[in-house]
């Protein structure tokens, strides 16, 4: 018998997935399950006489199983603190995570309700209040918690192992991965700097809370999911991802800042009125933005293996160099 061929990682059937995974839930034996989202994690969607499930897949070797166990501790700790996120599900046996044989090595899936509401296009004032709400609930409820097993967002994970991912495909650019070594250093020193000045809050984080990871309702009330980047953090690290992502990255006109500034005001505002922020940490959160572009420079890298290479191309850098660089030039980020 000829060996397996080596994979980066497989693309499961829905057929297959129902046999061997969603059969082991009380799921009806019809239900339906389609590829929803292929990336680093491969998302599937089960409809089950109309009601929608979400099965995430984990790529070999990603998290490891105490991860994802912590994981599901924190998002049914914040369920039981009445947040909405997308729950996890136990299937027949107890049991949250399955394992898969796949051939390039053993991958978790864990089948999750679908969050509460709808996906949203854009942003507004009234969801971005809401969401701020939602993290600082998040915040104070992960406090309460018993620490749990789960890597640290710290600046090896934000920006030396990206920088070491991003080198081999800037090596026709030495200059620019030369600006991006010498600007992670300054961003560095640029939160001791502030730290040596004033306490940052630290403790969980989920990491990614842009708004493609968000359900609003009819009142714009917000629900969670897509807790796979949470670990113990900078909370201005946290609500940075936020400032990040509220309006397009590389629309520099005047309407578009203005639009920013008032998402992001409408976010500190429904923080603010649970739990507290500095003036230190609202200014560590400008300089995490910069640090957050980095970080994801290098989980794009890094998944070439899901998605090819066809897109980290030299009009890819251009763009997030770009940014960076504007972004540091008009909030004086380094001053």
């Amino acid at each position: 018998m000829k060996e397996i061929f080596p994979t980066h990682k497989s693309t499961f059937t829905g057929e297959g997935l129902k046999k061997n995974i969603l059969s082991e839930f009380n799921l009806s034996p019809d239900c339906e399950c389609v590829l929803f989202k292929p990336g680093l994690n491969d998302t599937y969607k089960v409809l089950d006489n109309g009601t929608a499930y979400y099965l995430r897949v984990y790529p070999n070797k990603w998290r490891t199983k105490n991860d994802i166990e912590s994981e599901l501790k924190l998002i049914n700790h914040l369920d039981k603190s009445n947040i909405q996120a997308a729950i996890p599900i136990k299937n027949m046996h107890d049991e949250y995570i399955m394992e898969i044989n796949a051939s390039e090595g053993v991958r978790y899936a864990v089948l999750f309700e679908s969050a509460k509401g709808k996906s949203i296009p854009e942003l507004n004032v009234s969801i971005s209040r809401n969401y701020g709400k939602v993290v600082a609930s998040i915040h104070e409820a992960s406090d309460k918690m018993e620490k749990l097993e789960r890597f640290e967002l710290n600046m090896e994970y934000l920006l030396d192992t990206p920088l070491k991912s991003i080198q081999p495909f800037l090596k026709h650019r030495e200059a620019d991965f030369n600006f991006l070594q010498t600007t992670a250093n300054a961003l560095s020193a640029k939160i001791s700097e502030i730290m040596s000045e004033s306490k940052l809050d630290y403790g969980v984080c989920h990491g990614d809370f842009h708004y493609g990871n968000i359900f609003s309702g009819e009142n714009d009330e917000i629900s969670v999911f897509d807790f796979d980047c949470f670990g113990y953090g900078w909370r201005a690290y946290d609500i940075s991802v936020f400032l990040w992502s509220c309006v397009p990255e590389n629309n520099w006109e005047q309407d578009n800042l203005d639009k920013r500034a008032l998402l992001w005001k409408a976010f500190l505002d429904g923080y603010l009125s649970l739990k507290p922020l500095s003036e230190a940490e609202i200014k560590a959160a400008y300089v995490f933005v910069a640090i957050r572009h980095i970080w994801l420079l290098g989980i794009h890298v890094n998944g070439v293996s899901a998605w090819g290479t066809s897109w980290i191309h030299d009009k890819y850098f251009d763009e997030a160099i770009t940014f960076i660089k504007k972004w540091i030039a008009l909030h004086k980020v380094l001053d």
